[in-house]
């Protein structure tokens, strides 16, 4: 064999492979096999047709056997957009997605009725895109499909999750922290054939791990508890943030489709750390001199003389500066003196040195501002309208319902948020000068917000809280305590929203408060 036959041959051999596996994801795509969960499906109602997010979307990224997969709210809209349709689709976590409340509580449903009376030339559509759990890797990966469904504008409400959602450095489900290489793994997931031997692979693999009763998707998706602040995985996680935003928003601006981004808020008023990195004391010596001090400080916190107990926090401060349980107690005893510039200087770096990061660091907020400039994207200052609501400007449970969820008039004022960023952009013409915003959400009841503050009882009571033996019959109401008991039915049997509210709408007819 001469030697260019022999080249040939070679070429040939090294190809071979390559073009069977090119074959076998050629039959698998003709016969429909393995093929990646969708995240649009195609339906026809009534001789229309229409798009619909598909609820169980996040199968492409959580193991069913290990995890309680997230579902997504599964909006239907006309695939082919009106002269008049206004088409917003809002992308994010939990928060996006209104959790823990239903319905009409989540900001794109207030803010459709919000722009819909302020712009009635318009037909809106505010589809909602959250899923729990998922981060800005998931985000980008669904990018392609939203973009596919002609958006005339994007708002993103995410960063909480960059660590413990999926393909998150300390998630359960990870793949490290190279952001370049998540990325092209996640586009080769789209292959069949990949599907196919993911799939191989699972059911070959050990038993399916039971999934307890009571543990929760907060708990069931971290690998890695702790990250200390400035740690290698947390500087990573940020820097794939930083990365996936600026992916996201030059995508979104090749298709002339425009984006705003919000900041973050959290409860740093009330809510202490989660946990604290250990003490880095220089000797037993020292390190005993760090506890009396914290001791002194709680004892003279609890006689009431503040500023005595801020000065020897102070002084445990010098000898150990990463406790993020030391800076909360700083933040508290400002409060008391109600100093509320060193209060909020405290109490927000308690927040970024908690090593359980449940709750974006503060350098979050600065990537998204920044990106946003960068990229000349409006920005929604989400963080300083919820504390111009707060005592002190400081966000607490006043407007949260647990580390980083709004309560429903959270929500609203979310949706308010974005509705006066979307004024501020002149992408919409004609506006209702006589309307003016309510100051309550809309179409929202007791019933409504004891569903959410049910669904999340037990969970605030266990890990990663403060643990305490409870039960739903502990559960206080927030208003009229009839609503509980069909709030109790609705979460645990019958989840039916619009038959709870026919419940509660009977019970006020039968004790005529009309």
């Amino acid at each position: 064999m001469n030697r260019r036959k022999k080249n040939v041959f070679f070429l040939l051999m090294a190809l071979l492979p390559i073009a069977i596996l090119a074959l076998l994801e050629l039959v698998l795509r003709v016969f429909g096999a393995f093929r990646q969960e969708p995240f649009i499906l195609e339906t026809t109602h009534k001789g229309k047709e229409y798009y619909q997010f598909n609820q169980w979307v996040a199968k492409r990224y959580f193991d069913p056997g290990k995890v309680s997969v997230p579902g997504l709210h599964p909006e239907k809209f006309l695939k082919e957009k009106t002269g008049k349709t206004f088409r917003i689709v809002c992308l994010g976590g939990s928060t996006t997605a209104g959790f823990p409340f239903d319905c009409q509580v989540p900001f794109p449903v207030q803010l459709r009725y919000l722009l819909t009376q302020a712009y009635p030339g318009y037909h809106f559509e505010v589809l909602n895109a959250g899923i729990s759990a998922v981060n800005s890797f998931t985000v980008l990966d669904l990018l392609p499909d939203i973009l596919a469904a002609s958006p005339d504008l994007i708002l993103v409400y995410m960063g909480h999750n960059e660590f413990y959602g999926a393909y998150g450095a300390a998630s359960t489900v990870s793949l490290g922290q190279n952001g370049g290489l998540i990325r092209f793994y996640l586009k080769l997931q789209k292959l069949h054939l990949v599907q196919m031997l993911k799939r191989v692979v699972s059911a070959l693999s050990n038993a399916p791990e039971i999934k307890p009763a009571n543990k929760t998707l907060m708990a069931g998706v971290i690998r890695d508890q702790e990250i200390p602040l400035g740690s290698g995985k947390y500087r990573a996680t940020l820097s794939n943030f930083e990365d996936n935003l600026n992916i996201l928003l030059t995508e979104c601006t090749a298709q002339n489709v425009p984006v705003i981004l919000s900041n973050l808020v959290s409860n740093i008023r009330d809510l202490p750390p989660f946990a604290s990195a250990q003490p880095q004391a220089a000797s037993a010596v020292v390190a005993q001199e760090y506890r009396d001090l914290i001791t002194a400080g709680d004892q003279l916190m609890q006689r009431e003389n503040f500023a005595a107990s801020a000065e020897a926090y102070h002084k445990a401060l010098t000898l150990d500066s990463t406790a993020a349980n030391l800076w909360y107690k700083l933040g508290q005893a400002y409060l008391t003196q109600h100093d509320s510039a060193a209060a909020r200087y405290f109490l927000t770096g308690a927040k970024d040195r908690d090593v359980i990061r449940f709750r974006a660091s503060e350098q979050v907020n600065h990537i998204i501002a920044a990106v946003a400039a960068r990229h000349k994207a409006s920005l929604a200052d989400m963080q300083q309208v919820f504390a111009a609501r707060s005592a002190q400007e400081l966000i607490g449970n006043n407007i949260m319902v647990d580390h980083l969820h709004p309560d429903p008039n959270g929500y609203y004022l979310m949706a308010k948020t974005f509705y006066d960023a979307i004024n501020a952009s002149g992408l919409l013409q004609q506006r209702n000068t006589n309307f003016t915003p309510d100051e309550q959400p809309y179409f929202v009841t007791d019933l409504d917000w004891d569903i959410g503050r049910l669904k999340i009882f037990e969970m605030i009571h266990r890990w990663p809280f403060p643990e305490k033996a409870v039960t739903l019959a502990d559960y206080k109401p927030r208003g009229d305590p009839a609503a509980v008991p069909i709030a109790r039915d609705y979460l645990f049997a019958d989840n039916v929203w619009s038959r709870a509210h026919y419940k509660m709408a009977e019970d006020y007819l039968r004790r005529q408060d009309y």
